[in-house]
């Protein structure tokens, strides 16, 4: 059995990734478009970025690839200078070279303009001059493209860290040459994606209508499931234990990775044909909380760089009250007896680095794994002295086997008490879901009912009394379509009182005409991202079809 190769197996993305190859074949046919693609750290941006790379190997289009990320100006220089000269050697087909001296000398007489550019940012970066070296850096693509004829697609990974570069107006300038380089397709890539936003907008104003803003999220529940199908292909599991994962990891491609490859090793070593709870149990309890297991390290890792920064104690301090489910500041204000502007000033620099995500007066920490993490491994190292060897570690397998049996209690729950449940814990809260804004009333008089069309088919609902009036959610595991619409619509209308809102809840699909129909009734349409983006705020476990 083999171990999964991160290097070639990519999966999911199809719809960003043929959007960025439409982008460059748009660059070549004379239109550009530049990208900026915005998702926290791990998400897979790199990943993306480099099979496009690896599937664009077109003749007329060149890719220069840089990481920002914790490098200086003088290897940021190098790095673009030797990557444009390297690959125009490659697609020649000539002698490659990897030293910027014999790369020059190389490509001296075929590209004398380019090759003049190059050793003139060299000599600068050499005597410290970054200011010249940077502005020569940036008619390079222009020269190079005008010298060959060709286009070149500059990818800029960490896009934020050229502030790190310590060169006035360096966000100015790339400007600058970006509007006149129609040559060039810019693709920016940031883990910080609030961050790069601003810059975005208040930096690069007169080209933030530019760029295309494409936001990447972690997969969604029925992406995840593929994710460990794709994995774990010709190892059997259950499917509670795969929809428990598909939860667990928050749909996090890393980590689903990670686990899916302990899980192989560890249905290797214990010669088990099919992965039951204990080898879960077994895998999580590696990975996640061994001090030195893959994902317990890296969120080490995390917590280490948070807490490089000012305010250290009052960081561990609020990450661990997000993770114990504190998520308004009044709550958080209480919990660690601070004052709302101390908090609040914090929160903004996490929110700033994507750590922690805002929704209403909602705030989280957005990755679900690391939130779990935090709660029963960090905190608990924290505070809690181990006076007998392994009782942390056997406090955290209880754990987990609760997490999953109670993973398996609430999918075996309908959907309509799950919904309700739901509910009852709504406070007259304004949310975001999907980009629309909703108010969700503080609800009481909760009833899980069953209506009938006139065609004589029933259908679950819900009624529930808020502020405004009668409640009324219509809840669906089946694709909506137009006609059945029409029959909820008209039984709908006959309720007496009149619902003052109605919202269709369908965890499948709604055809476009059932959809149209519904805005037009000014009814409210929930699929199933939307309403696992509601169990995720009140920190449910996902809705399972």
């Amino acid at each position: 059995m083999n171990l999964i190769d991160f290097d070639h197996n990519f999966y999911g993305r199809r719809s960003v990734l043929d959007v960025l190859k439409k982008r460059v074949m748009g660059l070549k046919d004379g239109y550009r478009q530049n990208v900026a693609l915005l998702g926290i750290r791990y998400i897979g941006k790199t990943a993306l970025l480099q099979r496009l790379i690896s599937q664009m190997d077109e003749q007329d289009v060149f890719f220069v690839y840089l990481d920002l990320e914790n490098r200086d100006f003088n290897f940021f220089a190098n790095q673009f200078t030797k990557s444009l000269l390297y690959n125009f050697l490659k697609k020649e087909n000539l002698p490659l070279q990897e030293d910027l001296k014999l790369l020059c000398i190389a490509l001296k007489d075929r590209l004398p303009r380019t090759v003049f550019i190059v050793q003139a940012i060299e000599s600068f970066s050499s005597h410290g001059k970054y200011l010249e070296a940077y502005h020569m850096l940036l008619s390079l693509p222009e020269v190079f493209t005008q010298e060959t004829g060709k286009s070149v697609v500059l990818i800029f990974d960490e896009f934020e860290h050229l502030e790190n570069f310590n060169i006035p107006d360096v966000f100015a300038e790339l400007g600058k040459r970006i509007m006149t380089q129609k040559n060039c397709l810019y693709m920016v890539a940031s883990s910080s994606p609030q961050k790069t936003q601003a810059i975005l907008s208040e930096k690069l104003s007169l080209l933030f209508g530019n760029f295309e803003i494409i936001p990447l999220e972690p997969f969604n529940f029925s992406e995840a499931q593929g994710l460990i199908d794709h994995n774990l292909e010709g190892v059997k599991i259950g499917l509670h234990l795969k929809n428990f994962i598909a939860d667990f990891t928050g749909g996090y491609p890393l980590y689903i990775n990670l686990l899916c490859q302990e899980l192989i090793c560890l249905s290797g070593v214990y010669a088990q044909e099919e992965i039951y709870a204990p080898i879960v149990t077994q895998a999580i309890e590696n990975v996640v909380f061994n001090p030195w297991g893959v994902i317990s390290r890296h969120f080490e890792l995390q917590i280490n760089a948070l807490t490089t920064q000012k305010s250290a104690a009052l960081t561990v301090a609020l990450l661990g009250a997000l993770a114990q489910g504190k998520h308004k500041i009044s709550d958080l204000v209480e919990n660690l007896q601070l004052k709302p502007a101390q908090i609040s000033a914090r929160i903004n620099v996490l929110m700033e680095s994507g750590i922690v995500e805002r929704n209403g007066n909602y705030f989280h920490i957005k990755d679900k794994l690391f939130s779990y993490w935090i709660k029963y491994v960090h905190q608990r190292r924290l505070h809690i002295i181990d006076m007998e060897i392994g009782r942390s570690r056997k406090l955290f397998k209880e754990e987990i086997n609760k997490a999953l049996n109670d993973f398996g209690m609430v999918a075996r729950k309908d959907l309509s008490v799950r919904v309700a449940d739901l509910m009852h814990k709504f406070d007259n809260e304004s949310f975001t879901l999907c980009g629309r804004r909703y108010k969700l009333s503080a609800f009481h008089d909760i009833k899980p009912l069953k209506l009938r069309t006139g065609s004589g088919n029933y259908f679950d609902v819900i009624t529930a009394q808020g502020q405004e009036g009668l409640w009324l959610v219509v809840l669906k595991k089946d694709p909506v379509h137009d006609n059945e619409l029409n029959g909820i619509i008209e039984e709908i209308k006959k309720l007496d009182p009149k619902p003052a809102r109605s919202i269709i809840v369908s965890l499948s699909s709604f055809d476009e005409n059932a959809k149209l129909r519904a805005l037009q009734e000014k009814l409210w349409i929930w699929d199933e991202d939307q309403l696992n983006c509601l169990m995720h705020l009140f920190d449910e476990p996902i809705i399972v079809r």
